[in-house]
C-alpha cells in the first residue's frame, strides 16, 4: 500500500470514526442535560448553557468579526435556547439549532450595519482576544510558536476573505467539527450543496495559505486530476475505494499533485486546531456573566 493510500484510509477509517464517536457522545450528554433542565434542574441548565456558549461565541466571532457582537450573538442565542427549551423534543441536536440562531443573529447585525465599513480586525487585535484562537504550541520553542501564530493569522485572514456561503460551511465543518448533514440542517441547505461549497472553500483556503507560506508549485500537467478537490471529496465519503487507489497511485508518482494533497491536509489540520483552541479568561468571564444574566431573566417574575 502506498503512503498516500494509507493516508486516505487513515483519514476515512480513523479520523472520521473518532469524530463520529465524539459527536455521538456529545449528543447523548447534551440530551441528558436538556432533559434534566426541562425537568427544572437549574444546575443542568447552567451546564448546558456553558457547553453551548463557547462554540457559539467562536462561531459569532468568525462571522461578526467583532468581540462585542460575538458576545451579543452568544447571549441572544442562549436566551432563545432557554425560551424554547420546554418545547424541545430531541428530534434535532440543540447545538445544531444554536448555530442556526447564531447565524441568523449575525445576519441581522450585518443588515443593521449595511453601508458601514466592514470590520475585519485580527482575532488578536485586543489584549482580551490575544489567545482566543491561538494554535497551541507543544513547547516553549519561540520559532515554532512564531510559525504557529503566523499560520493562525494567515488562516484567520483567509477565512475572512472567503465568500460568506463558503465560510459558513468551512467553519461549521472543519473548524467546529459538525458533520456535513449537521451543517446542512443548520444552514437549511441540501447536503450536496453543503459539500459543493465546502470543496470550493477548502481549495480557496489551501491556495491562500500556500501563497502566504511562499509555496507556489508549478501547475499540474494537463492530464493530472484535480487531486486536492478529489481528496476533499474523499473526506466527505464521495469517492469509492477503486477511485482512491487510482488517485493514490497517481499522487505517488507526481510531485506537484503530492504537494497539492499535502497543503490541503495542512490547511485542514490548521482549521481543526483553530476549533480546539481555548477561549481566554476574560472572554470566559464574559460568557459566565452572560449565562447568569440569561438565567436570571428567565426566573424573574
Amino acid at each position: 500500500m502506498s503512503p498516500e493510500d494509507a493516508l486516505f484510509k487513515a483519514a476515512k477509517s480513523q479520523s472520521d470514526k473518532e469524530m463520529a464517536v465524539a459527536r455521538l457522545a456529545s449528543r447523548r450528554a447534551e440530551q441528558r442535560l436538556a432533559a434534566q433542565a426541562q425537568a427544572g434542574d437549574a444546575v443542568a441548565l447552567r451546564r448546558l448553557l456553558e457547553e453551548l456558549s463557547v462554540p457559539i461565541y467562536k462561531f459569532g466571532r468568525q462571522f461578526c468579526r467583532n468581540e462585542q457582537d460575538a458576545q451579543d450573538v452568544m447571549q441572544e442565542s442562549l436566551a432563545a435556547l432557554v425560551r424554547t427549551l420546554p418545547r424541545w423534543r430531541g428530534d434535532s441536536a440543540l447545538s445544531t439549532w444554536a448555530y442556526s440562531v447564531a447565524r441568523n443573529t449575525c445576519g441581522r447585525m450585518r443588515r443593521r450595519r449595511a453601508g458601514a465599513p466592514q470590520r475585519l480586525e485580527s482575532l488578536e487585535d485586543e489584549a482580551t482576544n490575544s489567545a482566543a484562537l491561538r494554535i497551541a504550541s507543544p513547547g516553549p520553542d519561540p520559532a515554532r510558536e512564531f510559525e504557529r501564530t503566523s499560520l493562525r493569522e494567515a488562516l484567520d485572514a483567509a477565512l475572512a476573505a472567503l465568500p460568506a456561503a463558503q465560510r459558513e460551511v468551512v467553519v461549521l465543518r472543519d473548524v467546529e467539527g459538525l458533520s456535513a448533514r449537521e451543517v446542512a440542517t443548520t444552514l437549511g441547505l441540501a447536503e450536496e450543496a453543503v459539500k459543493s461549497r465546502l470543496h470550493r472553500g477548502r481549495l480557496a483556503l489551501r491556495r491562500a495559505l500556500a501563497a502566504e507560506r511562499g509555496e507556489r508549485p508549478p501547475a499540474p500537467a494537463r492530464n493530472c486530476p484535480d487531486v486536492a478537490r478529489m481528496l476533499s471529496r474523499h473526506l466527505e465519503g464521495e469517492l469509492d475505494a477503486a477511485t482512491c487507489r487510482r488517485l493514490s497511485a497517481h499522487v505517488e508518482q507526481c510531485p506537484d499533485c503530492k504537494h497539492a494533497c499535502t497543503t490541503l491536509r495542512r490547511t485542514l489540520t490548521a482549521c481543526a486546531h483553530l476549533g480546539k483552541a481555548a477561549v481566554p479568561a476574560a472572554t470566559r468571564a464574559a460568557i459566565r456573566r452572560a449565562i447568569k444574566a440569561v438565567i436570571e431573566a428567565d426566573v424573574a417574575p
